[in-house]
């Protein structure tokens, strides 16, 4: 199990230091490495994983690490990788990269779930698209991800809940799916149906069936989402898909109602609960807000009570014994923070809104704009009287 990740030179990361917590946090700008760092995480632990896939497909690099990168991160993309850079975790020697890539000691079960940002690329017309549908310089982990929902997809059907996708009893818990249909399907069911000889995702509100690009963009954003976390959770006594141990995230929010975003918070608490590791890229303020809360919570040695309160749910006992389970984890947030020379990661884990360090109290510039408007706001005001 990986704990601490060390980088320097790679791509536009000057210099990283990451422990990682129960949920590990990313947050930053656009174009500051996130994505990479936690790609190379992915090579990392799964790179016999990844080779196997590959060459199960056709796809082979002829042990040239730049046509790799070039495949693995996406075209363009061997330079991040160069003579400079050095990567380490857990106290051992720098990685080498063509080693690694050789290393048949390694397991070949993979151990990270990669849920990429662009995952709503992933469904053409209502459908995932295969690994060979993609072209072959798109990154392996949007590839990866769409080729697991597929295969999900297809067996769709076979079981006691027919081509329903959205409710199903066998997979959450009540309450959760009563926070995701409250937030984003508002009574509509999502069903696998059979059109021109084709199967499509469609949603059912009152009998009306409505094809994938007439859903509201919230919708079509969540849907792979949703996909991702039903693999995760087997339809089975089973807690979690044995071999994964970790979950990457990358923007959960995205085109989601902040109510929206509240219900996949606790979507990711389950996935903690069930005992993934988490680590989540954001530019959402809501998120950071609900860890802020749940850290502080936390501290205070708060009962579940205040938890119930946070996220407006009823109580019950399967929601009792997660939120019983979340508090005695690690909750850590680092800020990819651009500089001059680079960008620097940095550990903002505390949150505190008081803190002098305006990376700390502006959660990573999440925000800073509110904490200015609210300044000029004042300011103004104080002027006028």
């Amino acid at each position: 199990m990986m704990k601490e990740l060390i980088l320097k030179n790679l791509g536009q990361i000057k210099k990283a230091q990451i422990n990682f917590g129960d949920l590990t946090l990313f947050l930053g700008p656009q174009a500051t490495g996130k994505t990479l760092v936690l790609q190379i995480i992915k090579l990392l632990l799964d790179s016999a994983s990844i080779v196997s896939f590959s060459h199960k497909y056709g796809y082979d690099w002829e042990g040239d690490t730049g046509k790799f990168l070039d495949f693995y991160l996406g075209d363009g993309m061997r330079s991040v990788w160069n003579k400079t850079t050095e990567i380490s975790f857990d106290n051992s020697p720098p990685v080498d990269l063509e080693k690694l890539l050789k290393n048949k000691s390694q397991k070949k079960e993979e151990q990270l779930f990669f849920m990429p940002a662009q995952r709503v690329l992933t469904l053409a017309n209502g459908w995932p698209k295969l690994f060979t549908d993609f072209e072959v310089g798109d990154p392996y982990v949007v590839r990866h991800f769409s080729n697991h929902i597929h295969q999900l997809i297809q067996k769709t059907g076979s079981g006691n809940q027919g081509g329903l996708i959205f409710p199903q009893k066998s997979r959450l818990k009540q309450e959760l799916r009563d926070a995701l249909d409250r937030s984003i399907f508002h009574g509509a069911q999502v069903e696998l149906n059979t059109t021109g000889m084709r199967k499509r995702i469609q949603i059912n509100i009152e009998g009306n069936t409505l094809s994938f690009m007439t859903w509201s963009a919230g919708q079509r954003e969540f849907m792979p989402l949703l996909l991702g976390l039903h693999w995760l959770i087997p339809a089975s006594k089973a807690s979690k898909k044995q071999h994964i141990k970790w979950v990457v995230i990358e923007e959960p929010e995205m085109g989601l109602h902040p109510q929206a975003i509240l219900s996949v918070i606790l979507m990711c608490l389950e996935l903690l609960h069930r005992g993934y590791r988490l680590i989540i890229s954001t530019h959402s303020p809501v998120l950071l807000e609900a860890v802020w809360a749940i850290r502080s919570l936390k501290e205070q040695g708060c009962s579940p009570d205040y938890f119930y309160q946070l996220f407006s749910l009823k109580k019950s006992t399967p929601i009792t014994e997660l939120f019983e389970s979340i508090i005695p984890m690690n909750f850590l947030s680092y800020y990819f923070e651009p500089q001059n020379d680079g960008v620097e990661v940095r550990n903002i884990s505390s949150l505190d809104p008081f803190d002098e360090d305006s990376a700390i109290s502006n959660w990573g510039g999440l925000t800073s704009f509110s904490s200015q408007v609210s300044e000029v706001v004042s300011r103004a005001v104080q002027e006028s009287l």
